[in-house]
């Protein structure tokens, strides 16, 4: 088993969740794991507010909010023309992940559903994949957010979906890069990876 260092001190968070207790037992993990105590609101109204006045590294919140499912907050984040803000990573916290949740959650832009109730381990590991990875941002005329696929294996039968696939390939891009998130930024910063 191997233990993964990350030096996450300076790393802003917010929490989203309309439950007290999720929120404050979250932010614990969070100081927990070294960074910096989160800013928590109850509500999509409140994140946004939030957002525009201040940047974060980090956005967790729950998938089903008092005034928004997490889908419209997260296309909202995905589709503000204000790097950093647009790249930051999102972890979306659910009781229910029946497909139809995950799958809009991914689509909206988010880098992760997680069950819940989550374990310190396993909210970490999460944010310590989303820090390591090296997933490039897509945007297309309705999807922005992290590379949907994993693995960097060719698909079955050689076939191509994007010219960016391969470097000899011709034809329209299906969507264009974009710079990395504020987590791995704020981590390279941080001087430990």
């Amino acid at each position: 088993m191997t233990h993964v260092r990350l030096n996450l001190r300076g790393v802003r968070s917010l929490i989203v969740d309309r439950d007290h207790f999720t929120r404050s037992l979250v932010a614990q993990m969070i100081r927990g794991f070294g960074m910096e105590g989160p800013t928590l609101v109850d509500s999509a109204a409140a994140a946004r507010e939030h957002l525009r006045h201040s940047c974060v590294d980090l956005c967790i919140m729950e998938a089903v909010l008092p005034d928004a499912a997490s889908p419209e907050l997260i296309s909202w984040i995905r589709r503000q023309n204000k790097p950093p803000l647009c790249f930051i990573p999102i972890i979306v916290l659910s009781g229910y992940t029946q497909l139809r949740m995950v799958n809009a959650a991914r689509d909206a832009g988010a880098n992760f559903v997680v069950r819940k109730p989550v374990s310190p381990q396993g909210l970490f590991d999460r944010i310590a994949w989303v820090a390591r990875a090296d997933r490039p941002f897509i945007e297309t005329g309705t999807y922005m957010g992290p590379d949907r696929r994993f693995l960097s294996i060719d698909p079955p039968d050689n076939a191509r979906k994007r010219s960016g696939d391969d470097c000899a390939c011709t034809g329209d891009h299906d969507g264009a890069l974009l710079a990395p998130n504020g987590l791995v930024s704020a981590l390279k910063k941080g001087g430990s990876l």
